[in-house]
């Protein structure tokens, strides 16, 4: 978060009952409305969990993540040689949006340096190789590449960043 805006959410949680969805509103009508139609319905049936920036119960952002898995030869050449020759296991952030009047505040960068954070103490619990992120559309997959992610040779919008370069962060 840039520190002269003054402007930080209270706290990063997961989707619960409580917070206003409904006010919610990026500009993407497919995020605005998995948020609330969806979010809470995969958080139940463990599909995946959204973690939501709040100020009270207003979202300001939210992202989720899923467990998921890749094939060793969907990864740029450079990695392949160094895991098995079997589905590989991921964190997919499945979404990441942030509300119209908080963007370009940096809270978009705190909600993926949150998910990422997450990503990383999941591995050490868990075991997996990388975040796997697929962008809408060429702006989102040059945000996420500012990050380090790193294009999936055959997939220009689907983007890993490997625990290892995590870690670094």
């Amino acid at each position: 978060m840039n520190p002269r805006d003054g402007f930080l959410p209270e706290a990063i949680e997961a989707l619960h009952v409580h917070h206003d969805r409904r006010s919610f509103t990026c500009g993407d009508p497919e995020l605005d409305g998995y948020l609330k139609r969806f979010a809470r319905q995969h958080a139940e049936t463990k599909v995946s969990r959204t973690y939501v920036a709040v100020n009270g119960a207003a979202i300001l952002g939210y992202y989720s993540l899923a467990m998921s898995a890749i094939r060793r030869d969907q990864l740029p050449s450079r990695y392949q040689s160094r895991f098995p020759n079997y589905p590989l296991p991921v964190a997919r952030l499945a979404r990441l949006a942030v509300d119209h009047r908080y963007q370009n505040r940096g809270l978009g960068e705190l909600l993926l340096a949150d998910a990422l954070s997450r990503c990383l103490r999941l591995s050490e619990e868990i075991g997996m190789v990388g975040v796997v992120v697929d962008a809408k559309h060429e702006h989102a997959r040059r945000y996420y590449e500012r990050f380090e992610f790193e294009r999936f040779p055959d997939a220009p919008l689907t983007l890993w960043l490997p625990t290892a370069a995590i870690a670094k962060l």
